[in-house]
C-alpha cells in the first residue's frame, strides 16, 4: 500500500519497488552488481554476513541497523508511577518487538522494592490479543510460531541459571504466537547472556548506584538506545557521556524516537550509519570543487631559460 501510495504521488516505479522475499532474494541483492547501496535493518547475525559479503567492495554503500540489548537504567525519583509506565511503554510496546526496546531494566537499591511492585502490577494489567479484539489490546502477538517458542525457551533458561521470575511468561494457546508481557531477575547470574531476545521479556539487574548502573548498561556488544530514569541533570550528563548507544535519553522511553533526529548504533548494533535525519547524507558521496571562470596560471620556479 505505502509503494502504491509513491507511485500515485507521481514518483516513479523504477525508483520505488518493493520484493517481499526470504534469504535467498536478500543475498541476491546484495550481490548484484546494479545495487551500489544496501541499507538493512535485522538482526545482527545477518548484517555481519552482508559486512562480509561486501568487505572487498568499497564502493558500495553498507548501512547496518541490527538491533539492541538495550538498558534502561532507575535511580532515585518520586514519580514511581510514571518511571513504571515508561519501563513498561519501553519493554513492551509492539510486543517487546522493536530494535529500540528495553531488554534490561537496570534499578538502583533503593528503588527496586516501590518500582518492580509498579511495574509488576501495571504489566498485569496489559491486554494482548489481536488488533481488532474489544477491549483493545496494548500489544498483539510476536512475529510468529517460531519465535513464541524461542521467547518461551529463553525465559526458562534464565529462570533455570540462576534467574528469579518476578512475571511469569505464558501462552495460552500453544498453535498462536501470543505472549503475556514476562518480568525476570537476573543479578543472581554468574553469567547473564548477551542476546537480543526479541519479545515481550524484560531483564532486571539491582545496582548499588549510578556508577555501577553505568556499567551494567555498557555490559554488552551492542549499543542502540538507553534511557535514564530519574537522577539530577548532572547525573544525566554524567549518563549521556558514559552510556555507549546512538540514542540516549532522560526520563523518556528507550523507544520511539524521532525521524527528525539521526537514529542508530555502535558495535553490534550498527556501522556509525545513522538512519533517520542523516540517511540522505551517506546516500549521495561528497564532491570537492575549486572554481575560476577563465584558466589562469603561471609557473615562478624551477623552469630553464630556454
Amino acid at each position: 500500500m505505502l509503494v502504491a501510495c509513491f507511485h500515485r504521488a507521481g514518483v516513479p516505479p523504477a525508483v520505488v519497488q518493493l520484493l517481499v522475499g526470504g534469504p535467498q532474494e536478500g543475498q541476491d541483492l546484495v550481490a548484484h552488481p546494479g545495487v551500489d547501496g544496501v541499507l538493512f535493518t535485522g538482526s545482527a547475525r545477518v548484517g555481519i554476513a552482508i559486512n562480509k559479503k561486501l568487505a572487498t567492495n568499497p564502493g558500495k554503500i553498507v548501512a547496518l541497523e541490527m538491533g539492541g540489548n538495550n538498558p534502561i537504567v532507575v535511580v532515585d525519583t518520586p514519580k514511581v508511577s510514571d518511571a513504571a509506565a515508561i519501563i513498561v511503554q519501553s519493554a513492551f510496546t509492539s510486543a517487546g518487538q522493536r530494535c529500540t526496546a528495553a531488554r534490561r531494566l537496570i534499578v538502583k537499591d533503593t528503588m527496586y522494592d516501590p518500582l518492580m511492585a509498579e511495574v509488576k502490577a501495571l504489566a498485569a494489567r496489559l491486554i494482548y490479543g489481536e488488533p481488532f479484539a474489544d477491549p483493545a489490546p496494548f500489544m498483539g502477538p510476536v512475529i510468529d510460531n517460531e519465535a513464541a517458542d524461542q521467547l518461551v525457551e529463553s525465559f526458562l533458561y534464565l529462570l533455570s541459571h540462576g534467574g528469579k521470575a518476578i512475571r511469569h511468561m505464558t501462552r495460552r494457546d500453544d498453535t498462536l504466537p501470543f505472549l503475556s508481557p514476562a518480568i525476570i531477575d537476573i543479578t543472581a547470574m554468574a553469567e547473564r547472556p548477551d542476546v537480543e531476545l526479541f519479545g515481550p521479556l524484560l531483564q532486571v539487574v539491582r545496582v548499588p548506584d549510578l556508577d555501577a548502573g553505568i556499567a551494567e548498561a555498557n555490559r554488552t556488544r551492542f549499543g542502540l538506545s538507553a534511557s535514564l530514569i530519574g537522577g539530577s541533570p548532572q547525573d544525566y550528563n554524567r549518563f549521556w557521556a558514559n552510556v555507549r548507544a546512538g540514542v540516549i535519553n532522560w526520563n523518556r522511553p528507550t523507544n520511539g524516537a524521532s525521524s527528525k533526529a539521526p537514529f542508530g548504533g555502535i558495535g553490534l548494533s550498527g556501522n556509525h550509519r545513522p538512519s533517520a535525519f542523516y540517511a540522505a547524507d551517506y546516500c549521495a558521496y561528497p564532491v570537492a570543487s575549486t572554481e575560476m571562470d577563465q584558466p589562469r596560471a603561471s609557473i615562478g620556479v624551477g623552469l630553464s631559460d630556454a
